[in-house]
């Protein structure tokens, strides 16, 4: 049995059991390639970019394989001989190899074969005559863009291939395209392999194209769409005519008629205006045809309109649910006072409003204006933009208000009772929420909104009719100041407040509890807020927080109470000045510990002591160093301002225990017990020599003072000289008796 053989039995082996195994080995002709087994026991060969392969010799060796990668070889022309051995190949990689030849019989015995990718070569799959029976029977996707394009080019003829369902080629200029079978067709220029310049699509473009699904013409140089274009693709879902520049918003017109008659879900219009152009504006004859349709999805992304005309709003598809403006500059006008005709959307994405763009992205746009279709050539009579029938739809639609000359009413703006997200960040806006406002209706479904990237300075009033908001991101918003009912959101589960200036009010104990009223909060990030000081009460009202980011700080002592968090399980502390944690705080992550969910704690980049009245936080750190994250990467300060590593400090921390031990008690003990023998030993010698040292204590002080006569009170005349007389006591009456008298 080969060794590759053996390779993939391991590889099965190992993925039925969830074992941890190599992802890539060595294999090929002198092991010069890479395999990788996947998920689905499938074992693919990567040979690109060899040069020195023959691709004889790959399939010679290729085994099991499934799947091969052997593009950038320069190959050159194919023969049967070079395959042999690859035939149970499901996918090959033929592209960027110079193959201008492949023999007619070279496929005859691939049975399997379902993807061949033959892009970047030199076939002449663009000429006339050129037969594609050569190809696998089996073949489902084929791609061949990047091969030479002759002055007189024309689409290949696939109508051998009964099965093929995906194709990826070159666009080729006004030319019917015959791929009745295809469900996918890319034409797409944005791909830097592919060329496509379709210029002007007309009604036979596509019109043995019934069966399409998926099409993609983006970047494919269109000027002009004539309005039964697309009417031929009944079964068409996807459309993307994205970054065709010189189509401008009034072929939106042409565009959609066509599309009435499709199953169109997503439509992506994005791009169609150059870069160098003014303002755009999007009016009623633009949607004239849209409303009719099945779209579901658009994205009108990049255009530069700053403007929607009044009453365009009205004729949105009510199958609308996703509809992204990014990257316009729109303006305030009335058509806000709109959005409830926006029915059924769900999610809006409008960020990147009014965004300065780096010039040097855009080198390679051509700024030329050709002398494509005016915009009379896209006026046609719309039957649905008289004002009898706007007013009539608008009233068919709930929330959807047709608006006449007149006064507007600003303070009462709907929004779609359906709409659940609002994507708006990086919009250049500046404002200060400092009063009080309420959305309409009161039962709004309104779930995630995010303004990051704008400037908030203070958020002190109140946005309010969001029972259902769940996520809030106001990050990057230079943010200094937040009310203390401004975050009254009884159903929000995640907050970011990263990237702002509230560490000063976090930090004046009368202004801190701004989070008292979001009792289902679960993910709160405060990262980079010039944090110094959390007051004991700053987060114990956040019963069901489970995730705290608090990194990019400057907090030196973590004394908040989280008794009341239950729930809490990853603390993020990375680059502050944290020395050590509270008993209490590493209790309290432990007892939140379970089965399922283990707690975490990041406090990489701090200022962690090392020294002996730190010693049981450290033992807690290596005790749980599995819920540390980034454990090996922390740093520890000694008491002599050194930087020790994690394994230093584990290594060292044995002895700094016997360091660190007391030796207070011993030192007392022997002092006291010296002091007392030598007290004994004094007093014993003292005890022993009394009389010795009484008379030495007598000669001493005579012979400094002198002899004085010691007064004696019985007698007138006293005596020169005194007596002491020593005796014992056996000889007191000798005293008495003889010497005395």
């Amino acid at each position: 049995m080969s060794i590759l053989k053996i390779t993939l039995i391991v590889c099965i082996f190992a993925s039925d059991r969830s074992l941890s195994v190599r992802k890539k080995f060595p294999c090929g002709p002198g092991n010069a390639c890479a395999c990788k087994c996947d998920k689905q026991e499938k074992v693919s060969m990567d040979c690109e970019g060899r040069g020195n392969l023959k691709l004889s010799e790959i399939c010679v060796s290729i085994g099991n394989m499934t799947s091969l990668k052997a593009g950038r070889n320069n190959f050159g022309n194919l023969t049967a001989l070079d395959l042999k051995g690859c035939e149970n190949l499901a996918e090959i990689y033929f592209n960027f190899n110079q193959i201008a030849h492949i023999e007619r019989e070279i496929f005859q015995d691939f049975r399997h074969l379902h993807l061949l990718d033959l892009s970047r070569n030199l076939l002449q799959v663009y000429f006339k005559g050129w037969d594609a029976s050569f190809l696998p029977k089996n073949l489902h996707t084929l791609k061949i863009n990047g091969n030479p394009i002759p002055d007189n080019a024309n689409f290949p003829n696939l109508d051998s291939q009964y099965y093929l369902n995906k194709l990826i080629s070159d666009g080729v200029s006004n030319k019917a395209l015959n791929v009745s079978r295809l469900a996918y067709l890319s034409l797409s220029g944005l791909n830097l392999q592919t060329t496509c310049q379709l210029i002007r699509i007309n009604n036979e473009t596509f019109s043995l194209s019934n069966s399409l699904k998926v099409l993609n013409i983006s970047d494919c140089g269109v000027i002009s769409i004539t309005a039964g274009a697309f009417e031929h693709l009944h079964s068409l879902e996807v459309l993307d005519l994205s970054y065709n520049r010189q189509l401008e918003l009034w072929s939106l017109v042409n565009i959609t008629y066509g599309l009435q008659f499709t199953r169109i879900r997503f439509l992506n219009i994005s791009n169609l205006v150059s870069r160098f152009s003014s303002g755009k504006q999007i009016k009623l004859p633009h949607t004239c045809y849209l409303w009719n349709t099945t779209v579901e999805d658009v994205d009108l992304s990049g255009n530069m309109i700053d403007m929607v005309e009044t009453n365009s709003f009205i004729l949105t598809p009510p199958s609308l649910q996703i509809l992204r403006i990014n990257q316009n500059k729109f303006r305030f006008g009335p058509y806000v006072l709109q959005f409830g005709c926006l029915g059924n959307v769900t999610a809006v994405f409008l960020s990147y409003q009014n965004h300065g763009y780096n010039p040097l992205i855009y080198v390679a746009e051509n700024s030329k204006r050709y002398s494509g279709p005016t915009e009379e050539l896209y006026q046609m009579e719309c039957p649905f933009c008289n004002v009898s029938f706007l007013k009539e739809y608008a009233n068919r639609t709930r929330d959807c208000t047709f608006i006449e000359n007149g006064v507007l009413d600003l303070f009462h703006l709907k929004l779609p009772v359906r709409m659940e997200r609002i994507i708006a960040n990086d919009c250049a806006l500046t404002f200060k929420i400092n009063y009080k406002y309420y959305f309409n209706p009161e039962n709004s479904s309104m779930r995630y909104v995010d303004i990051s990237g704008n400037i908030v300075e203070s958020f002190t009033g109140y946005i309010g009719n969001l029972p259902m908001l769940e996520t809030l991101n106001m990050s990057r918003c230079y943010t200094s100041s937040i009310g203390q009912t401004s975050l009254n959101y009884i159903s929000l589960k995640t907050l970011r407040l990263a990237h702002n200036d509230i560490g000063a009010q976090l930090a004046d104990s009368k202004r801190s509890n701004i989070f008292n009223m979001l009792p289902s909060l679960q993910d709160l990030d405060l990262s980079s807020n010039g944090i110094t000081v959390l007051f004991t009460s700053t987060f114990k009202e956040l019963v069901n927080l489970r995730h705290l980011d608090l990194s990019n700080n400057n907090i030196e002592h973590f004394d908040v109470n989280i008794n009341t968090l239950s729930h809490l399980l990853q603390l993020n502390l990375e680059i502050n000045s944290i020395h050590t944690l509270k008993k209490e705080v590493r209790r309290k992550l432990e007892a939140n510990e379970n089965d399922r969910s283990k707690f975490s704690i990041n406090l990489q980049k701090n200022s962690l002591t090392y020294d002996c009245n730190n010693q049981e936080f450290l033992h807690w750190l290596i005790q749980h160093k599995a819920n540390m994250v980034g454990f090996r990467g922390y740093i520890f300060i000694s008491s002599d301002e050194k930087s020790i590593t994690c394994d230093k400090m584990m290594t060292d921390l044995d002895r700094l225990e016997s360091r660190c031990k007391s030796y207070v008690a011993v030192i007392i003990v022997g002092v006291l017990a010296l002091a007392t023998f030598l007290s004994l030993i004094i007093g014993g010698v003292i005890y022993r020599y009394r009389w010795r040292i009484r008379y030495f204590m007598y000669m001493s002080k005579k012979r400094f003072f002198g002899y004085h006569i010691l007064p004696d009170y019985t007698v007138i005349q006293n005596y020169k000289y005194d007596a002491f007389v020593s005796y014992a006591e056996d000889n007191i009456r000798f005293i008495l008796d003889d010497v005395i008298p």
